[in-house]
């Protein structure tokens, strides 16, 4: 698993959500707004590199989650940086 000092701090419940609301063949609102709150979340705890933590636990490629995040961006559900 994650060493807990560098990785986000997420129970396997919060894990276990997040997969199950990226099931399916799109993505959707609730999804995203999930990613991101762990995303944000990780980075203001100091997590080097949120991204690459969350694809981990996603089963997907980092890249992938950082479109995901561009995504939830470009739908108004977080502010943009």
């Amino acid at each position: 698993m994650i060493d807990a000092l560098r990785g986000p701090k997420m129970t396997d419940a919060e894990i276990a959500e997040l997969r199950a609301l990226r099931e399916g063949k799109r993505v959707t609102d609730a999804f995203l707004v999930r990613l991101a709150t762990h995303f944000m979340q990780a980075e203001a705890d100091g997590v080097l590199n949120p991204a690459r933590h969350l694809a981990e636990y996603l089963g997907v490629q980092r890249q992938t989650v950082l479109t995901y995040m561009r995504m939830a961006r470009n739908r108004g559900l977080i502010a943009r940086r």
